[in-house]
């Protein structure tokens, strides 16, 4: 089981660090809370991202 970090996000969606924070905490994202951090589980995100064709980012949950 492999899980991906925000830092990891934005490389494999080439976005920037701030919106793959924002990503990891909008409603819907399957991302866990470990502490500080969150995680996304690779097969979880890649199930999210084949369903999801546009996503609001709500930049005050960062």
């Amino acid at each position: 089981m492999r899980f991906f970090t925000d830092e990891e996000l934005k490389d494999i969606l080439q976005i920037s660090l701030k919106q793959a924070k924002v990503l990891m905490r909008t409603e819907g994202f399957p991302s866990i809370r470990i502490g500080r951090s969150y995680r996304v589980k690779e097969e979880d995100f890649l199930t999210w991202l084949s369903q999801t064709k546009s996503v609001k980012l709500d930049y005050s949950k960062c």
